[in-house]
């Protein structure tokens, strides 16, 4: 498990250990879109993927440049570059972008709904991947467990996502086989909601 600000040289490229396992998580995603919308048999399914992929890769380059867009000062100095990313309101605004994206794809290329099951569960084995490899600190915590910063106890929030969004697969795994088309897809939704304001509270 990586610390977010940990940095990686590969000779004279620098990349975050933040950012690299950003990409890796939607390499992640797009892998599994395409894994399940081929096993449902959904026709031109990789029209569908290329299009998904292009979203994702928006979301990165929104969510990368977010720091620079509300500082634009920082971009006098190139290294910002490698340690700055994410920042107040970044994946809401990066996710807005991508989701509009995406509903536009939808209406004018006429996508079977079995596409956003298939994009919901890419999202949480993506989110799964991304914590299992890097630390998430949260707010202090009283309990005798957690990752130690500045000579405290902090909550470690990558390993509550990823318990509760193991949970919520294997519930729609063993849960919602033959129901109706769009339980499994409402079910995630609901999901991903509930673990987002349950874990709020100890994130800083």
């Amino acid at each position: 498990m990586f610390h977010p600000l940990q940095t990686w040289s590969l000779g004279p490229l620098t990349v975050s250990i933040e950012l690299l396992f950003l990409m890796l998580s939607a390499l992640v995603a797009v892998t599994v879109v395409s894994f399940y919308l081929n096993k449902s048999g959904v026709e031109d399914h990789e029209a569908v993927v290329d299009k998904i992929t292009l979203a994702l890769i928006i979301w990165i380059v929104i969510f990368k440049l977010w720091p620079f867009i509300l500082q634009p000062g920082l971009v006098t100095d190139l290294r910002n570059l490698i340690y700055f990313s994410g920042g107040p309101w970044a994946v809401p605004t990066a996710s807005t972008v991508a989701f509009a994206l995406i509903v536009y794809f939808y209406k004018k290329l006429k996508w079977t709904f079995i596409v956003w099951e298939s994009l919901l569960t890419a999202v949480i084995v993506s989110i799964i991947f991304y914590h299992v490899f890097v630390q998430q600190f949260g707010a202090m915590t009283p309990l005798p467990f957690g990752f130690q910063l500045d000579g405290g106890t902090v909550h470690p929030v990558n390993f509550y996502y990823v318990w509760f969004y193991s949970l919520t697969l294997l519930g729609a795994m063993f849960f919602f086989k033959g129901t109706i088309w769009y339980a499994r897809s409402v079910y995630l939704i609901i999901a991903m909601g509930a673990i987002y304001f349950l874990i709020a509270p100890f994130q800083v």
